[in-house]
């Protein structure tokens, strides 16, 4: 059995995935941009552990000539060479590359490479476990295994980063499958492919960006019990006949909200209750600042006083309204250089918000975050510090009227932006 170590992955994940990758490769999707660009930041993260390890040779091109590569680091490891990148090995079929393999006393240290924060997916050890089995049933000695990810703690406070503080070295010795765990899989799989196509169990976060995702969900219509329940539950409904929300029984549901929502799919008609919109507007109190934030979110913290991962504001919208039924006067920022864009953001919110009235924003959380982290992690002027960090408890969240209070059949259960604007405003697209 031919079988690369994505495709193990693939398996572990959704067994339907592999078998399509195998056997209908047609039907899947091309990676989308952001799929591309993950796929590109470790690329960039896998580069940057490797100066961590220096005296190392990487071997090119492997997914080329895997042949060639799996010669080459034989005579690497013969050699006696401190680190080979990209190490390549094949036992019974299945090929496998080592990010890092480090020599050791003892024989090497087999480390992976992963471009995420400090929680260990399940996936990840799936991954380590079946290198580990490749390489001890080629004969190689391994010491240790360990993950390589990132410390999404690390605080950056100088102007160099501190690579040995950046990444995380995780010891995974005790965490990997068993041989006999490793082959059961290697003997369902052959069963797998060799089988005709199997049922999917789809899941809304587990197939979301997934390049089977267009194929496998293609019977689900629009309105189907997925936008409105949790996936075991909405599976659950199905296997009865189930399969749009419309079709609900009423009252069967246990919970008010979503009763409404069900009444909302069954009639096509808007939900409103008045009095608990009431109480949110009146809370409202002028003048309102009805605020946007768009941010970045490098990997590798570009300037001091961030972190890894840190969603980094370089960009806002701002409409104040001073009275009602006033005009708005619209004010904006956009970082163009290269220089942190967080100071002269500081700067903009603070000359155009005032210290009183309300800040508005749908997910409000989000930018009351933002402006918490700016006045937490930067060396800012005391009284500059001391109004950003006020902001935050003047917020309304449009989003707290459209998760329980006013559902439109269009939102198709979200209370999301991007499905409350165009149900409103029907003119409106999100499509470039």
């Amino acid at each position: 059995m031919n079988l690369s170590k994505s495709q193990y992955i693939k398996y572990k994940g959704c067994p339907k995935h592999l078998w399509l990758y195998r056997n209908k490769k047609e039907v899947l999707t091309p990676p989308d941009m952001a799929t591309k660009q993950l796929l590109s930041q470790g690329n960039d993260i896998g580069a940057l552990v490797r100066k961590q390890f220096p005296d190392g040779i990487l071997i090119e091109g492997g997914w080329q000539n895997p042949q060639e590569a799996i010669k080459r680091t034989q005579e690497l490891m013969v050699q006696g060479v401190p680190t080979i990148y990209e190490a390549a090995f094949c036992y019974n079929g299945i090929l496998v590359f080592v990010d890092i393999l480090e020599k050791t006393a003892n024989g090497w240290n087999l480390i992976e490479v992963k471009s995420s924060g400090r929680t260990i997916k399940p996936i990840y050890l799936d991954d380590i476990s079946i290198q580990y089995y490749v390489l001890k049933k080629c004969g190689v000695q391994i010491e240790h295994c360990y993950l390589m990810h990132i410390n999404s703690d690390y605080f950056r406070t100088t102007d160099n980063i501190d690579w040995k503080q950046f990444f995380l070295l995780t010891l995974m010795d005790e965490e990997l499958l068993s041989e006999q765990d490793i082959e059961k899989d290697l003997g369902d799989i052959k069963a797998l492919l060799s089988s005709s196509e199997p049922s999917a169990i789809l899941d809304k976060n587990g197939c979301a960006g997934c390049e089977c995702y267009t194929y496998c969900w293609k019977d689900i219509p629009e309105g189907s019990v997925f936008e409105l329940l949790r996936s075991n539950k909405a599976r659950a409904y199905i296997e009865k006949g189930i399969v749009r929300v419309k079709d609900i029984p009423l009252n069967s549901l246990g919970d008010e909200k979503l009763e409404h929502w069900v009444e909302v799919y069954r009639t096509e008609r808007p939900y409103i209750n008045k009095n608990a919109v009431k109480v949110w507007l009146d809370k409202l109190s002028y003048p309102l600042y009805y605020l946007d934030f768009e941010t970045t979110m490098p990997v590798v913290p570009l300037w001091k006083y961030s972190r890894a991962y840190q969603q980094i504001p370089f960009q806002f919208s701002l409409h104040v309204q001073r009275e009602p039924n006033g005009k708005f006067e619209h004010y904006e920022y956009l970082s163009t250089g290269k220089e942190d864009p967080r100071y002269e953001r500081v700067k903009a919110l603070l000359k155009y918000i005032g210290d009183t009235g309300t800040i508005i924003a749908h997910n409000a959380a989000f930018e009351k975050s933002r402006i918490k982290e700016m006045a937490h992690d930067l060396p800012l002027p005391e009284k500059d510090a001391k109004r950003l960090q006020e902001m935050p408890e003047r917020f309304a969240d449009t989003g707290d009227v459209f998760k329980a209070d006013y559902l439109h059949p269009k939102m198709h259960g979200s209370w999301s932006i991007k499905k409350v604007l165009p149900a409103l405003v029907p003119e409106t697209s999100y499509r470039v």
